[in-house]
């Protein structure tokens, strides 16, 4: 019931969802039905498919709420009164925390990757290997760098499926096998809907570039840019908060159009193994300030931590601002987001923390363990491909941060694994 209640009062406050401009390109895609791979497709096609039945993309966002909460609830449940009792005080801190609801009621494919990904989890504690299987297999479809999450939860699923007697030498080469098809499964979406070939990864490449040659312009004149722009401009338009700056241009500074650089694509990779061979410390420099950012460690407030409207669209889409939840929703959230809840740091820290008490207790909650490892390994991926510090890009690692917590209440040890009292 309480689940039901925490979906119904977000979805009356932010009804059809709250869209970027990301999500409403993603939207026209799946309206139109053409699509590009920049945004993986499958996303594109499920909020198309609402707009094709109810008018807007509302079932998505009804969906994104149901999923989330039924699945933490599934993770908090547990047959034993104390830990129950304990679940239950884990299960409100999640459906309250405005980290958490603020981001579930975005139409972002991070959110759906999150989703996909706790449903798998939620799947693996009641031993339903097959549907976990399928959520991973959703999960790395909706965002293309979502195998680094899905890669630990690979683990359990392969144990839950390997037939009784399996040791892990037979085991190990059938987890392999399901981590390539995992990784090769994203091709077919966009196979099957036909979506053009865009170039998702060159903005990495751009960022990567621009940082280096802000801080050596002497090595611009030989550089693919030094057609799109000058040292000078690169000095106004870089800044290692955003790629997007490069793109949008600024006083001063002219934009670098991208579909230039994405036709010689090879040489612009080229040129970017050839530069970050020259100056690693120089990369890592630029990668370091980027995830700082990305992770709020540093002073001053976090810039648009919180997306709190429908971007403008063409098809009128707003959510319902006058009403009464919506106004409360969005006073917590203008608290919130100058708050330590929107600090990713903080997030890492504590799941840092539980990662640690999981690996300790890995043989009695296996499930555990691996969720943890998925979420901080899909954060600190951001270290090196990083492009922005939008917040929703650890929102994974912030669920997996309830689930884990929940996984070590609740998850009973897998049979065969002696009972071991808990440290302290």
């Amino acid at each position: 019931m309480g689940v039901l209640l925490w979906a119904a009062a977000l979805f009356a406050a932010f009804q059809p969802g709250l869209m970027s401009s990301d999500s409403i390109d993603q939207y026209t895609q799946g309206l139109n039905g053409h699509y590009n791979d920049v945004h993986p497709p499958l996303g594109s096609w499920i909020l198309g498919i609402s707009g094709k039945l109810v008018g807007s993309p509302w079932l998505v966002l009804a969906m994104q709420l149901l999923a989330m909460g039924a699945c933490m609830a599934a993770l908090v449940k547990s047959s034993d009164a104390t830990k129950g009792r304990w679940g239950l005080l884990i299960m409100g801190a999640f459906l309250l925390t405005p980290t958490v609801w603020a981001l579930a009621v975005v139409l972002w494919k991070d959110v759906m990757m999150a989703a996909a990904l706790l449903g798998a989890v939620a799947a693996l504690k009641v031993h339903r290997p097959v549907l976990a299987l399928l959520l991973l297999l959703a999960s790395v479809a909706f965002r293309h760098n979502a195998i680094v999450a899905a890669i630990p939860l690979a683990i359990p699923t392969m144990a839950q499926l390997a037939p009784h007697g399996w040791r892990w030498p037979l085991k190990i080469p059938a987890l392999v096998v399901m981590i390539g098809g995992l990784a090769l499964v994203p091709a077919l979406p966009k196979h099957v809907l036909n979506a053009n070939r865009g170039w998702a990864a060159g903005q990495l490449f751009l960022f990567d570039l621009a940082g280096i040659y802000t801080v050596h312009p002497e090595l611009l004149p030989s550089s693919l840019l030094a057609e799109k722009t000058s040292a000078k401009e690169l000095a106004i338009s870089y800044t290692p908060t955003h790629v997007w700056p490069l793109f949008g241009g600024s006083e001063g500074a002219r934009p670098i159009p991208f579909d230039a650089l994405a036709f010689r694509r090879q040489e612009f990779v080229d040129e970017w193994f050839r530069v970050l061979r020259t100056h690693p410390a120089t990369w890592m420099k630029h990668r370091i300030a980027s995830f700082r950012h990305l992770t709020g460690a540093f002073a001053g407030p976090m810039p648009f931590p919180i997306l709190q409207d429908i971007d403008a669209n063409p098809f009128h889409l707003r959510t319902p601002r006058e009403g009464l939840v919506n106004q409360w929703a969005r006073a917590i959230e203008n608290w919130a987001g100058k708050s330590i809840f929107f600090r990713g740091w903080a997030w890492l820290l504590v799941l840092g923390a539980l990662t640690v008490v999981a690996l300790r207790r890995v043989r009695r909650t296996p499930i555990a363990c691996c969720t943890a490892l998925s979420g901080l390994g899909y954060a600190l991926s951001y270290l090196v491909i990083g492009i922005g510090n939008d917040f929703r890009f650890i929102y994974w690692s912030v669920i997996a941060t309830f689930a884990t917590l929940a996984l070590l209440t609740t998850e009973e040890a897998p049979p065969g694994t002696e009972a071991q009292p808990r440290p302290g």
